[in-house]
Order: structure tokens, then sequence, then C-alpha cells
């Protein structure tokens, strides 16, 4: 396979195809995106709630299977509701590349009844070395995440279980397995799912070969992380890595060009926008989570692929990248896929592929080429896409800039980045701003780029008197003389007044609760509570910390955060406690400190709250 360039900077390619089938020992692998040069999408259902057979289906997974044909599975709900119910995974098969599909199969059957059991969120993931194909889901009886309590017993009704299916039938067959103790290292963590859609087969370096599947636990402070499961022996065993982040949600990965491994993840904390970290070490550990503000998400499922998944390592090819989700942050509309050119640092191209309603959605590069998309049109169907890189009409041309603070009533001169990552030569046509109502923006027209180069553009920015406080992503777009187009985004924060940050909070002294009046002795338990106001005219959340117990999310399952403590709402945080210790005897006193961070939306603000003091004499 050879990747070139056509005229206006976009990606084409050639693929040279072998002259028959591969043995079994290396099974064919999904092509680079064919050339198409004209663009296509393509869909149609595979899956339509009231068909007589089940009244709900949701949760897409798509994958190639080692003979090349394509699998789609899903739930089929017989109640409509998640796990647990007594829910299915069915499949469905397509031997020409998704144009045709077969009948829906059983990969393994929920029964319902006093002994009832459910199967859910299946992902795939295919050893493209072995050609054994791995389906994980969910295993429930009688709890769901949330209500699933500690513990590995395959028995326990009362936990929530990791189930992998293995096929070395190209997915005609299936034998299932419990892996719940084996991906459960610490006994403290009382849930798991795996991700729905699809995991991935490393390829580069040391880790080559080894096999990922994304999972979401609760630990046993309540928080949610981010975890890899994986195997090194082809499916034979499974682990865990090291959990990530709190916040987290369903999560995907994808093997960039040079290895490294980028998680990419829904945000149970509200940002909406999609979490990132980076593996170095094959998914074992993750570095920092970091917000990706070129992504935004209503808290939603969605998809990251390579576009050329049998790249070779640190080539052009292999940097390019496809992700798929609701690109709204108030509801899950607009179905957009997106490419990035530059192992995701930036998302210059996107094309919306439904408007309306669309929830969970997965990403796979065919057999044939092109892109296939399976996708959650609204609350009870699936659907399958099919489409070509030609039908994204974009150019791997980010548009990037630095964050300007701009006062009301002012205007400033700034710089926009245009990089030309592929060539050939790029010839821009227009460069427009979609600012706020108002507010002016203009630039100079962009030079002529050669291929790899990059010019810095001027443009002016007036932000009217009028204007509210806040942050602002102004989105901008280049086209080029054959009406392709990159975009970007310029932010923008008007410094807010005072009373116009959202989130702010008042927070009470501490009240000790039960007080003694004797004295303490070591062990004995001084109890607070505190009072929270948002003060605000925004939904917020609130977390504290601090050295009391039940009180900091990050530590204790029950605790004193308040998810979306509603606009001028209160709570009272009565749980937080502490022990009475020696050191405080001898000291004759305990002081609780606290802090409180409020979050809503790019607002966070914190009160610190010391005292008043406990006398133990």
């Amino acid at each position: 396979m050879s990747a070139q360039v056509s005229k206006g900077g976009v990606i084409s390619w050639r693929t040279r195809r072998p002259a028959d089938r591969r043995p079994r020992a290396d099974p064919p692998r999904p092509a680079a995106p064919s050339r198409g040069q004209e663009p296509s999408y393509t869909e149609q259902d595979l899956a339509v709630g009231g068909d007589g057979v089940f009244p709900n289906y949701r949760i897409p997974a798509l994958t190639v299977a080692p003979n090349g044909d394509l699998l789609a599975s899903y739930d089929g709900r017989p109640t409509s509701m998640d796990a647990p119910g007594p829910n299915s995974i069915l499949q469905r098969r397509s031997t020409d590349g998704g144009d045709t599909w077969g009948p829906q199969t059983v990969v393994h059957h929920g029964t319902d009844g006093d002994a009832k059991t459910g199967y859910s969120d299946p992902s795939y993931v295919v050893d493209r070395e072995t050609g054994k194909v791995f389906n994980f889901h969910v295993f429930s009886m009688d709890q769901g995440f949330i209500g699933s309590e500690p513990g590995v017993d395959p028995a326990d009704r009362n936990v929530l279980h990791a189930e992998v299916s293995t096929s070395s039938d190209d997915g005609a067959t299936w034998q299932h397995r419990i892996i719940t103790a084996d991906i459960t290292p610490d006994l403290g963590w009382r849930s798991r799912f795996a991700a729905s859609g699809q995991g991935i087969q490393l390829r580069y370096g040391p880790h080559a070969g080894r096999l990922v599947q994304q999972f979401t636990i609760i630990n046993g402070a309540g928080a949610f992380q981010a975890v890899s499961v994986f195997s090194d022996d082809h499916g034979t065993t499974w682990q865990a890595g090291k959990p990530v982040g709190t916040g987290m949600d369903e999560n995907k990965t994808v093997e960039l060009s040079d290895g490294t491994v980028m998680l990419n993840s829904r945000d149970s904390a509200g940002s909406k926008f999609r979490k990132v970290a980076y593996s170095h070490d094959g998914g074992v550990t993750y570095g920092e989570v970091t917000i990706d503000r070129e992504l935004p998400d209503p808290t939603n499922n969605g998809s990251i692929v390579r576009a050329f998944p049998n790249a070779a390592p640190n080539t052009a090819e292999a940097r390019v990248l496809l992700f798929s989700n609701a690109a709204s942050q108030t509801s899950r509309t607009h179905g957009t896929v997106r490419a990035s050119c530059d192992d995701g640092e930036t998302w210059p191209i996107a094309r919306e592929f439904r408007e309306g309603e669309m929830s969970y959605s997965t990403l796979a590069t065919l057999p044939d080429g092109d892109v296939g998309l399976l996708y959650e049109p609204g609350g009870a169907a699936i659907r399958f896409a099919k489409f070509n890189l030609a039908w994204l009409g974009g150019l791997c041309a980010p548009v990037t800039a630095p964050e300007l603070t701009v006062e009301r009533g002012t205007s400033t001169t700034s710089s926009l980045q245009i990089e030309n990552q592929l060539g050939p030569v790029l010839t821009p046509a227009t460069l427009a701003f979609d600012a706020p109502d108002g507010w002016t923006m203009s630039a100079t027209k962009p030079r002529t780029l050669r291929p790899g180069q990059s010019a810095e553009v001027p443009f002016t920015l007036e932000v009217p008197s009028s204007a509210d406080g806040g942050t602002y992503r102004v989105p901008v777009r280049l086209t080029d003389t054959a009406g392709r187009a990159s975009s970007g985004t310029v932010t923008v924060v008007v410094p807010k007044l005072p009373d116009e940050v959202d989130g702010r909070i008042d927070v009470t002294d501490a009240t000790h609760t039960n007080p003694k009046t004797t004295p303490y002795a070591a062990g004995d338990r001084l109890s607070f509570s505190y009072r929270v106001t948002n003060l605000s005219g925004a939904v917020t959340t609130v977390a504290p910390s601090g050295n009391l117990r039940d009180l900091d999310p990050s530590v204790d399952s029950r605790n004193c955060r308040w998810r979306d403590l509603a606009a001028s709402g209160t709570y009272e945080c009565t749980s937080a406690y502490h022990v009475v210790t020696q050191d405080d005897l001898d000291r004759g006193s305990f002081t609780p400190v606290t802090t409180w961070t409020s979050t809503s939306g790019d607002d966070v603000t914190t009160v610190e709250r010391t005292g008043p003091a406990v006398d133990l004499s």
C-alpha cells in the first residue's frame, strides 16, 4: 500500500492487494480506505425496535472478521432496559462489505424469570495473528453497573460480571467465559463493564500482538475510572492494567503512529468534551487525563480508529485517525465523523452524517477500503452506514490560534497558524469566522502553502461592550479553490464580573454536631456538617476535600460531593467526621480544614473553610 495526496491537500491512496487469501495463521487484514474519487455515503437499518422480535435494540459493535466478513453486534432488549434486563447479544453478518446482510443470530441469549440473566454492551476484539474473534459484554443477574456490589464469584447475583465470548470460526459459533476474577486485581472494585464498540490489537513495538479492550470500573471510593484489559497470549488469559482518571465512562483506545496508545473517554464529570490520556507501555498505565476541547460531547459513547490500520509506523498514513460521536454539548444529536492527520493533536476535518437524534456509534475500516459506521439513529434501532474518505471532503490543514483574553468593548490582534500537513500545494480560497452577534473578526487571505509549509495569518477581533463574560469558542473555516475545507477554533475569554461566574458557591463554617460535655478520648468520633449553596444561575458540581472522612469523593464512597446542584440550590453535608487521635489530645483541639471545588462548565471556583476548632479538654 502506498499513500498519495491529491490536489488541495487531501489524502488519496493506492492499495496493492494479495492475489489470494493468506493462510489462517495470517488472515487478511482490513486495507487502507479505498481511492474512491467520487464521494460516497450509503446507509441501511439492521435492526428496528418493535419488529416482533425485540421492542428495543441498542449498543452497536462493529468489526471485520479474519475472513473479511463484516460483523455487527448489538443488544436485543425485551424490556427496553439496560443491565440487569434479560438482554441478549445479537449479531448480523455481511459477506459483501456491508452491501447486504444475513439474518440476525444470537451470540449469547438472556433469560427472564426468577433466575434472570442478561448480556449487554458488546465490543469486538479480533486477533489477526490467530484468527480468533472476541465479543466482550456484560453478564448481569440482579444488578446493573451502579447497583453492583464488590465480589468476583460468578454465582453472586449482586455482582455485575464481565464475560468474553470467543469464536474460532469468524463469529459463526461462540464459547463463553466469565473473567470477572481475572480482571479485578482490587477486590474493592464494585463494578465493571466493557466499553461497547471495538477494542484493538497493537501492531508496533515491544507489545505488538497485544489485545486491548477498554473497561469502565467503579472503584472502592465510588469513582468512575477507565482501565485497559489486555492479553499477551492471544486471549488465553486477560488482566487489567492500572485504572486512570475519575469521572470517566465508556472509553476507547487507538494506537498512534509511534506506538503510543491514546485513550479517548466519555466524561461523566460533565465537562461536555472528551477526555484523553496516553500510555507508553501498551495500555498498562496512563499519564495525566486532559480535556480535548476540539471534541465536544454530550456525555455519550463514541469511537476512535485508525483510517489506515495497516500503515507502517511513523508514516503519514499511520497518523490519520477517524472519530465519531454526537457533536453536541446539549443533546445526543448531530452525529459527526471527524478526521485528524496528526495523531489526534488537531481535528480539522468534520462532516455531519445525521442532524437529528444520534446516540452511540462505532467505526471500522472495511476490506474494500471504505469505512463502516454502525450507530443508533434513535432510541430503539441500529443503522449501518458506509462511506469513503472522499465523502469527508476535508483538508489536512488545521487552523489553530492561541487563547485570547479580551475585555468587552476592546479590540486586539493575533494570528492564526495554518499548516499544510500532507500536501501537495494548498491554494486557499476563503477564511471565515463564525463569531457571535455583534463581534467583528477579520483576517488577511492566507498565502499558497507547499507541502509541509505553515503560515501565520494575522486577524483582528473586536468584542462589543454588550458581550457577556465567558469563554467563547469561535469556529473558523478554511476552504480551498476546490471547495474542500478544514476547520479550527479561536478560544476567546471575556473576563466575567463577580456576579457572572457560574457555579459560585457559599459554604458555611463547620458545625460540630455531636459535642460532648466530658473530656474526649482517643477513638471518639467528631461529626461535622456543612451547608452548601449555589449562588449562581447555572448548574454546578461540588466536590470537597480536607482532613475529614466521608467527605472527599476521591477517597470515600460515602462523601459530600453533589453532582448537578441546581441554580440557587442548597444541600447539607452531614457525613463528614474525624476520629480523635492521641496527637489531637496532646494538642488539646482538632480543627477541620476543607476545600470545596465547584465546577460549572469552564468556571471552577473554590471555597476554603477552616474551623472552628473543637476543644477536646
